[in-house]
């Protein structure tokens, strides 16, 4: 057995059809295994401009792993965190609330660029998932 373990993150992304900058739900890396890898998509985001050259998944290539609603195309926002949660509990993820607070009592919070009055400039932890394969 192995034990996955993830962070999800809520990232600025500028979506092009809205004409808007909005925060979606990402994780660290597609899973390898279980109901939540048919449902992340790896995009490269457009350049979001004001954020100090910052890449918004942190991620070397520029790409984010978008988590996606049930519907096809459509980006998870942090409004739909119970809908995520329900999803993960009902297919056997664990949500790690131990781990979470500890990881975002030291989180820096966007990586020394001047937040804005919504937060929208930073990259915030909003939980770590773990999955047994």
């Amino acid at each position: 057995m192995h034990v996955h373990t993830y962070s999800i993150l809520s990232v600025p992304f500028y979506d092009v059809m809205q004409q808007q900058y909005i925060k979606i739900l990402c994780i660290n890396a597609v899973p390898v295994a279980g109901a939540l890898s048919a449902r992340v998509k790896t995009v490269r985001p457009p350049r979001l401009s004001g954020l100090c050259g910052i890449t918004p998944g942190g991620n070397a290539n520029g790409c984010i792993h978008a988590i996606l609603t049930g519907v096809p195309g459509n980006y998870m926002t942090p409004d739909q965190l119970p809908e995520l949660f329900a999803f993960l509990l009902t297919n056997g993820y664990t949500v790690d609330t131990a781990l979470t607070k500890l990881a975002a009592k030291h989180q820096s919070g966007g990586g020394g660029c001047g937040n804005g009055p919504n937060g929208t400039n930073a990259n915030s932890l909003v939980c770590l998932i773990s999955y047994n394969s």
